[in-house]
C-alpha cells in the first residue's frame, strides 16, 4: 500500500511539474510575441533591451525562443542544450557576432569599442554583447587576430554541428591539395632554367643584374586620392593669367548673366581661376576623428566626476571647432553644465570653450571645443557650394562654414541690413572684403551699385576704379554724412517712381520697365540697380556727425528695403554710443566677431557668447528671425585675390560715377538755413570770446530756447567756427580770441 501511495504521489508531482513547464513556456511565448511586435510599454521595453544587447541578432533570438517554448509546450520536456551540435551552434553565432561588431576604423580596439558603442557614433551590429566580446578579443589579439579567431571559432562550430564526417572530409581535401601541389611543383622545375636564361617579360635585362630596378610599391588609395585633389586644385601662376574670354568657356557661371541694355558695353563675370586654390589639410581625417573621440571620453569623464550624468550623442567636426551634443539624464539641471565651464576648459586643456545650453530645437546641450589646427575656409570653396536655386539671386553673399562643414550664405535683400562688429584683428575687414568680392564675382554693374565709406582710408581704397561704384571710396567723415543724405534722397526718388508706375518694390518696377522697353525701344526707361552701402567704420562717423548719421541710418534701414537699397554697417568699437538703440532696432541681422567681454557681446547680439570666440574669422551670425546665433568660420580672401578681382573687373568697363554722389559740398549745414538767426552774430562773438560752446551755455547767456540754441550751434559748426561733438568732451573753438581783436 505504501509503495502504491508513493507511485501516485510521484505521478501527481510529475504532472504538476509538466503543468508548470507548459505554463512557463506559454508565458515566454507570450512575452516573445509582445516584444517582437513591440506591443505596448512592456513590448517596447523588452525589445529595446534585446536590441541593445544583441543588435541585429535580436530576430534570431526571438526565433530561438519561439522554437524552445513551442517544444516545451507540446512535449513538456526541457530540450538538450549542452550537446555537441548545440555547442557548435553557439560557437557559430559567436563568430558571426564578433565579425559584425568590428568597427569600420580598424584602429579602434579595446575599451574604445565600448565607448564608441555607448556614444552611438557607430552602432554595433551585434549589440552590447558583441561589442564586449570584440573588445576583449581586440585587446588581446588586435584587429587581425580577432578576425582570425572568429574564423577559427566558426570553423569549430561548423565541425561540431556536422560531426566526425566533417573532419574526415577536411582531411581528404588537405591530402588531395597537397598531392596536386607536389605534381605542379614537379612540372614547373624544368621551366625555371629556361626563364633564367631568357626572361619572359624583360628580354633585354638579365635577372642576374646586380642593380635591379626596384619594384613600385602598391600605392595606398588614400594617398593617391589626396595627390589627385592637390594636383587638380593647384593654383595657377598669376604671371601667366589667361584672358577672360578664354576662361569663361570652361568655368561654371556663378549667376545667370542678364542681357545688357547697352550692346556697346558688354560685361562678363570674372572667372573662378582668379581665386587661390586650397592646399591639402595638414591632418588626416582619421587623426581628427580620433582626437574628437578622445575629447568626448574626457568630457564625459569630467562631467561624471562632478556628478553630472550625461553622454555624448552627436559629434560635429567643423573647420575650427568640434561641437559635442550632450544628452542629459532625466532630473539633471542644465545650468549645472554651464557652471562647470572653467573645469571642462582645464580638463581638456582647451584655449576656450563655449557651452550652448540648451541647443534650440533639441533636447541636448552643445559644447564647442577648438580643434588642434583650424582649417582655412577658402573663398572659392564656398562660392562653389552655392545652391542651384540661389544662383540667380544677385545679393547672395557667402559668409563661411558652420560647425558641420556646410556653407552658410546670407541674402542681403531678405536680411535686409547687416551689422558687423568685433574687436581689432578678429576678421571683420576680411568679412567685408569677402562680401564685396562676392558681389563683384556674381553681379554686373547694371545689377548692383556700391557706395563704400572708409574713414580709415586703408581698408577699401583698393576698390577705387571698379565699375560698380556710385562714387569714389569716401574717406572724409563729413562727406560720408552728406553721402548718406544723398542716399536718402535717392530712396525718396525711387519711391516716387514706384508710386507713378503702381509698383510696390524694385522687382515689380524693373519688371514693368523691361516690358515697357520691349514695346518702346526708341524711348527706354531706366532699370534701377540694387544699391549696397557699406560703412566700414561707423564709430568715426558717429564721432563727427552722430545725429546726421544716426538719422540717415534710421531712415535707410526703415524704408530702403523695397527701394533696393541695403546697408552694411561695420565697427570695431561695439559700445553703446556707437551701436545705439536706434541702430540696433532697425538692423536686425548681425554678425559678432571675437570681443573682449560679454558686455560687448550683449551690445551686438543681445546675448553673450562672442567673448568665447577664437578670432581669425570665428563669428556668430544672427540673421533676422533666428532664435539663436549660428557659429560660422568666415571665408578668407587674401589681398592678392582682391587685387586680381579688381583688375579683372576694372579692365572690362570704365567706371561711371553718378554726379550727385560726387558733388558733396561739406560747407553746407546739416539742415538748410534760408536765413540766419538774428542772434547768430552775438552768439558767435560770445563763443569766440569765451572759447566755449554748448547749447545750454547759449540758453543761459541769451535767454533763448533749446531748439534755437541747438540750431545756432549747428550753424557755428557748419561755418567752421567750432568743432564737432566728440563724446562727452567739450567742443573745440577753431577761431582764437586774438584773431577777432
Amino acid at each position: 500500500m505504501a509503495k502504491a501511495k508513493k507511485r501516485k504521489k510521484s505521478k501527481k508531482k510529475n504532472k504538476n511539474e509538466e503543468l508548470q513547464m507548459r505554463l512557463f513556456s506559454m508565458l515566454v511565448l507570450f512575452l516573445d510575441i509582445v516584444a517582437c511586435l513591440r506591443l505596448g510599454t512592456v513590448g517596447r521595453f523588452i525589445d529595446g533591451v534585446v536590441i541593445y544587447l544583441l543588435g541585429n541578432f535580436a530576430g534570431l533570438f526571438y526565433g530561438i525562443l519561439v522554437l524552445l517554448s513551442g517544444y516545451v509546450l507540446f512535449s513538456a520536456k526541457l530540450p538538450q542544450l549542452g550537446g555537441p551540435k548545440q555547442v557548435g551552434c553557439y560557437l557559430l553565432v559567436a563568430a558571426l557576432m564578433i565579425l559584425a561588431s568590428a568597427p569600420a576604423d580598424h584602429r579602434i580596439v579595446g575599451m574604445d569599442v565600448l565607448t564608441l558603442y555607448q556614444m552611438q557614433a557607430e552602432a554595433g551590429h551585434a549589440g552590447f554583447v558583441g561589442a564586449m566580446v570584440y573588445s576583449v578579443l581586440s585587446t588581446l589579439f588586435a584587429y587581425m587576430g580577432s578576425m582570425i579567431a572568429a574564423v577559427f571559432i566558426g570553423i569549430a562550430g561548423v565541425g561540431l554541428i556536422l560531426g566526425k564526417t566533417y573532419f574526415e572530409w577536411m582531411q581528404r581535401r588537405v591530402k588531395a591539395g597537397t598531392a596536386s601541389l607536389k605534381e605542379k611543383a614537379q612540372e614547373v622545375k624544368p621551366l625555371a632554367i629556361f626563364e633564367k636564361k631568357k626572361p619572359l617579360f624583360f628580354p633585354d635585362r638579365s635577372f642576374d643584374d646586380p642593380h635591379p630596378e626596384p619594384e613600385e610599391p602598391e600605392p595606398m588609395p588614400e594617398i593617391i586620392l589626396g595627390k589627385k585633389e592637390s594636383i587638380k586644385l593647384e593654383p595657377e601662376p598669376t604671371q601667366e593669367r589667361p584672358e577672360t574670354t578664354q576662361v569663361k568657356d570652361t568655368e561654371p557661371a556663378l549667376i545667370r548673366e542678364p542681357v545688357p541694355d547697352k550692346e556697346s558695353t558688354p560685361y562678363r563675370l570674372p572667372s573662378l581661376s582668379l581665386l587661390d586654390r586650397p592646399s591639402g589639410p595638414t591632418q588626416s581625417k582619421k587623426e581628427v576623428q580620433q582626437f574628437a573621440l578622445n575629447n568626448a571620453k574626457r568630457l564625459t569623464t569630467v562631467l561624471h566626476e562632478f556628478g553630472v550624468s550625461a553622454s555624448v550623442s552627436e559629434i560635429y567636426i567643423g573647420p575650427s571647432i568640434t561641437k559635442y551634443e550632450l544628452k542629459l539624464e532625466t532630473g539633471t539641471r542644465v545650468n549645472k553644465i554651464s557652471s562647470l565651464q572653467d573645469d571642462i576648459k582645464m580638463a581638456l586643456a582647451a584655449k576656450d570653450i563655449r557651452i550652448e545650453a540648451p541647443i534650440p530645437g533639441k533636447a541636448a546641450v552643445g559644447v564647442e571645443i577648438p580643434n588642434l589646427e583650424a582649417t582655412t575656409v577658402h573663398f572659392i570653396d564656398v562660392l562653389k557650394d552655392i545652391p542651384e536655386n540661389k544662383k540667380d539671386s544677385p545679393l547672395l553673399v557667402p559668409l563661411g562654414k558652420d560647425v558641420t562643414g556646410l556653407s552658410v550664405f546670407a541674402e542681403l535683400d531678405k536680411m535686409p541690413h547687416l551689422l558687423i562688429a568685433g574687436a581689432t584683428g578678429s576678421g571683420k575687414s576680411v568679412c567685408v572684403n569677402s562680401i564685396i568680392c562676392s558681389l563683384l564675382m556674381r553681379t554686373t554693374p547694371d545689377q548692383v551699385k556700391l557706395m563704400l565709406v572708409d574713414p580709415k582710408k586703408v581698408e577699401l581704397s583698393n576698390y577705387n576704379g571698379i565699375p560698380h561704384l556710385l562714387a569714389p571710396v569716401i574717406t572724409d567723415p563729413k562727406k560720408a554724412a552728406k553721402a548718406l543724405r544723398v542716399v536718402v534722397e535717392e530712396m525718396d526718388r525711387r519711391y516716387e517712381l514706384f508710386a507713378a508706375s503702381n509698383a510696390r518694390n524694385i522687382s515689380g518696377y524693373n519688371t514693368k520697365v523691361h516690358q515697357y522697353n520691349q514695346d518702346h525701344q526708341d524711348d527706354p526707361h531706366e532699370v534701377l540697380p540694387f544699391i549696397v552701402v557699406i560703412l566700414d567704420e561707423v564709430a568715426d562717423l558717429m564721432m563727427v556727425a552722430s545725429k546726421d548719421v544716426e538719422d540717415c541710418i534710421m531712415r535707410i534701414s526703415q524704408m530702403a528695403r523695397a527701394a533696393g537699397i541695403h546697408l552694411i554697417v561695420a565697427t570695431q568699437r561695439p559700445s553703446t554710443d556707437v551701436i545705439t538703440g536706434v541702430v540696433k532696432a532697425n538692423i536686425p541681422s548681425r554678425i559678432a566677431f571675437a570681443v573682449s567681454s560679454s558686455i560687448d557681446s550683449r551690445t551686438i547680439l543681445d546675448a553673450s557668447g562672442a567673448e568665447k570666440l577664437l578670432g581669425k574669422g570665428d563669428m556668430l551670425f544672427s540673421p533676422m528671425g533666428a532664435s539663436a546665433p549660428v557659429r560660422v568660420q568666415g571665408t578668407f580672401v587674401s589681398d592678392d585675390e582682391v587685387a586680381r578681382i579688381v583688375d579683372a573687373v576694372s579692365s572690362q568697363k570704365k567706371v561711371e560715377y553718378e554726379q550727385k554722389f560726387v558733388d558733396l559740398n561739406i560747407g553746407q549745414s546739416s539742415s538748410t538755413y534760408e536765413e540766419e538767426d538774428e542772434e547768430y552774430e552775438k552768439c558767435r562773438d560770445f563763443v569766440i570770446t569765451s572759447q566755449k560752446a554748448s547749447a545750454s551755455l547759449l540758453q543761459r547767456q541769451f535767454r533763448i530756447g533749446y531748439n534755437k540754441a541747438a540750431r545756432i550751434i549747428d550753424q557755428l559748426e557748419a561755418n567752421g567756427v567750432i568743432g564737432p561733438q566728440i563724446g562727452s568732451k567739450p567742443r573745440e573753438v577753431y577761431i582764437r580770441k586774438y584773431e577777432e581783436e
